[in-house]
């Protein structure tokens, strides 16, 4: 099984968040996917799969343990994987996930190196009860979030708490068993964040139910903070935020993100951010028989 490795959210090379893509067609189920998406001990693991409701390809996506309906940098980076076999500069492909079909457009820049741009699917917007509010800033060790703590899903949910300095970002030691029970019964990942300029900001997502419970660069989390800052009139609605993350876990990356909304409403979401091809390599698993696993039929190139 052949697989590609890139870096996305940045454009140095060990950077950003890191994503295998498995681009052949050979016959795995659900658990072996899952067994892979352990090996390869990464955020998501993507196996590409033969379009089935009108887009260009179908994406599975799995974290280190289990199946996720959507997340950013995996669409991203299989993007921008695919896009190494076409002719045009620029290009936009239609991925199928368990949530839709997301639209992602790439843009050479060299022969490695990649821009990718995606529409987000529109997050369900839930507030989040006092008490679990007040359990996840102690567990934090914050005194407020300065924004209500709110709940954003849009196949992957997440909740946000704002601090009031990037200091206070920096500084949080997380408790990942104790967030998991603050979090509760929608599992949601963490995300904590601070302003640093009228367009900027840094944030850590935490995610304690993963092997990898700190995320470099959340993709899937950035679309809507920015939803989130426009529907408070923090940041204006159209314009561009850059997201700083992964400094906590040695993997700088640059996230930006677009919000088209209002204080009731939101019009659309876009996410983007530097993509690095840095491998490949191959996989060998026993087939069903105990041999080599069965060749693919053919290679997915968009």
């Amino acid at each position: 099984m052949r697989y590609d490795l890139a870096d996305v959210f940045t454009d140095t090379p060990l950077g950003g968040n890191q994503l295998a893509v498995f681009t052949e067609l050979t016959a795995v189920d659900a658990t072996a996917m899952q067994a892979i998406a352990l090996e390869m001990n990464l955020s998501e693991t993507v196996f590409l799969r033969p379009a089935e409701a009108g887009g260009d390809v179908r994406a599975k996506l799995y974290s280190t343990v289990c199946e996720v309906d959507f997340a950013g940098h995996p669409l991203l980076g299989t993007a921008a994987v695919l896009a190494q076999h076409l002719v045009a500069e620029e290009t936009t492909l239609r991925v199928e996930t368990n949530v839709g079909i997301v639209p992602v457009t790439t843009r050479r820049l060299a022969e490695d190196r990649y821009t990718a741009w995606m529409r987000q699917p529109h997050p369900k917007i839930s507030p989040v009860p006092d008490e679990q509010a007040a359990q996840l800033l102690a567990v934090l060790d914050l005194e407020q979030s300065l924004l209500p703590v709110t709940l954003y899903d849009a196949g992957i949910p997440h909740l946000y708490l704002m601090t009031d300095s990037p200091e206070a970002v920096r500084a949080i030691i997380p408790d990942f068993p104790a967030l998991g029970r603050a979090a509760g019964e929608s599992r949601a990942r963490i995300n904590v964040f601070a302003l640093t300029g009228p367009t900027t900001a840094v944030t850590r997502m935490f995610s304690p139910y993963d092997r990898v419970p700190e995320d470099p660069a959340c993709g899937s989390a950035a679309g809507p903070l920015a939803a989130h800052l426009v529907r408070h009139r923090l940041l204006a609605s159209g314009v561009q935020l850059t997201l700083s993350q992964g400094e906590a876990v040695n993997r700088p990356s640059t996230l930006y993100a677009q919000a088209v909304a209002d204080q009731d409403d939101i019009q659309s979401i876009d996410v983007g951010g530097g993509v690095c091809l840095i491998g490949s390599g191959r996989l060998r698993l026993p087939g069903p028989g105990g041999g080599a696993a069965r060749p693919a039929d053919r290679t997915v190139t968009a």
